[in-house]
């Protein structure tokens, strides 16, 4: 990779952001005189991409020393959530679980509003604060298919969510843990974390590793492939889970003298 491109990749987004629009502008310049316009469309749609993305993961970039003087102009939003037609049906799937902590429930909220046409082609769980916001957010929609609603966390929802992996009931999850405060419960989500190894399930802990999941969910959907999202129709193990059972077929072994 040349160092060309290893540095516009550490650029701040700002200076993304002002580079991508001097392009455009070269862009649509070059356009006028050669009578095309691709040139001027991709620079644009990257241009848009930045903008949404940045909003949509909360980037702080105050610290920028970006010389764009168009810094406070606002970026036309792509729709990364346009509706589609999935080949398969809720029911077909195992639950997509959604779970958040109090202090990442905004955080949540936004991602749900970002992605509600994808998000409503799964079979929906979680915790109970979530999923009260899930029916706030889906209203009456009867397109809507809801798994079981489990308790809060500090009182047994997070080993509810373990308890349906582990009976092959959940195909995948995003949670947004808070990384800031301590939490009474903290034995269970490390089992839920755990778990979520142990039963190598499609798994995102961050808004970040959500926002690029949710590409993936939607072209095995829209795509009918299941090779991308595997854990939503089959069980399947962490690979060391081979080799612990090795380990306590041995201990066995011994016990009964084979």
């Amino acid at each position: 990779m040349s160092e060309e491109v290893n540095h516009r990749r550490a650029l701040p987004f700002k200076t993304q952001l002002f580079r991508q629009e001097k392009l455009l502008a070269n862009a649509k310049a070059s356009a006028k005189q050669s009578g095309t316009l691709k040139a001027s469309l991709k620079s644009s749609v990257i241009t848009k991409q930045l903008a949404k993305t940045q909003a949509l993961l909360n980037i702080d970039d105050s610290d920028s020393d970006s010389d764009s003087d168009s810094d406070d102009e606002e970026y036309e939003a792509i729709d990364f959530d346009a509706d589609f037609e999935s080949k398969f049906k809720p029911e077909e799937m195992r639950c997509f679980a959604l779970v958040a902590h109090n202090h990442m429930k905004p955080a949540m909220k936004e991602f749900v509003l970002a992605h509600k046409n994808l998000l409503k082609k799964f079979r929906l769980t979680g915790t109970n604060t979530t999923m009260s916001m899930l029916r706030e957010v889906f209203g009456n929609d009867p397109n809507v298919v809801y798994g079981p609603t489990c308790s809060s966390g500090p009182l047994g929802g997070d080993a509810e969510l373990v308890a349906l992996m582990c009976t092959a009931n959940l195909g995948g999850m995003v949670f947004f843990v808070d990384p800031m405060d301590a939490h009474p419960h903290a034995a269970d989500i490390a089992c839920l974390n755990r778990q979520a190894n142990v039963h190598n399930i499609f798994y995102m802990n961050n808004p970040a590793s959500a926002h690029a999941g949710t590409h993936v969910l939607r072209t095995a959907l829209k795509e009918e492939r299941t090779d991308l999202i595997p854990s939503f129709f089959f069980t399947l193990k962490s690979p060391s889970v081979q080799e612990y059972q090795k380990r306590q077929k041995a201990v066995l072994n011994q016990m009964t003298g084979k």
